[in-house]
């Protein structure tokens, strides 16, 4: 049986892996990296997929690594604020708890007294 003839693989300049591994880290998505690059998406993934999917990883995990730094070396306010948000599930919401109970009861006793005064009259 005759071995099927396919084209040969594509091959990629060094500065394309460059660009392929820094669009990667900066979190681009595969359209953006084979658009940028003139690549066919497909063979983007077939070729560099799991490598991708990789450093877009180590990309988000270098960005939370500063930011955190930032936060607490830096003692940036804004930037705690955003890491507790996002990763402890922290708001800005301020809840005001009232015990509606006794406000309740005595607006209805000073209602109720106030509509038999006004009976009375």
């Amino acid at each position: 049986m005759a071995k099927k003839k396919t084209r040969p693989l594509r091959k990629f300049s060094e500065e394309q892996l460059q660009s392929i591994e820094q669009m990667a880290l900066d979190n681009c998505h595969v359209d953006t990296i084979a658009m940028a690059l003139d690549i066919p998406k497909q063979t983007l993934v077939r070729r560099f997929g799991t490598y991708i999917t990789q450093k877009r990883a180590e990309g988000r995990t270098l960005l939370r690594r500063a930011q955190r730094e930032k936060a607490l070396i830096g003692k940036d306010t804004g930037m705690l604020c955003f890491l507790g948000k996002n990763e402890l599930g922290q708001t800005d919401k301020k809840g005001v708890v009232l015990d509606a109970s006794e406000d309740l009861k005595s607006f209805i006793g000073w209602l109720v007294g106030r509509n038999g005064d006004d009976s009375k009259d």
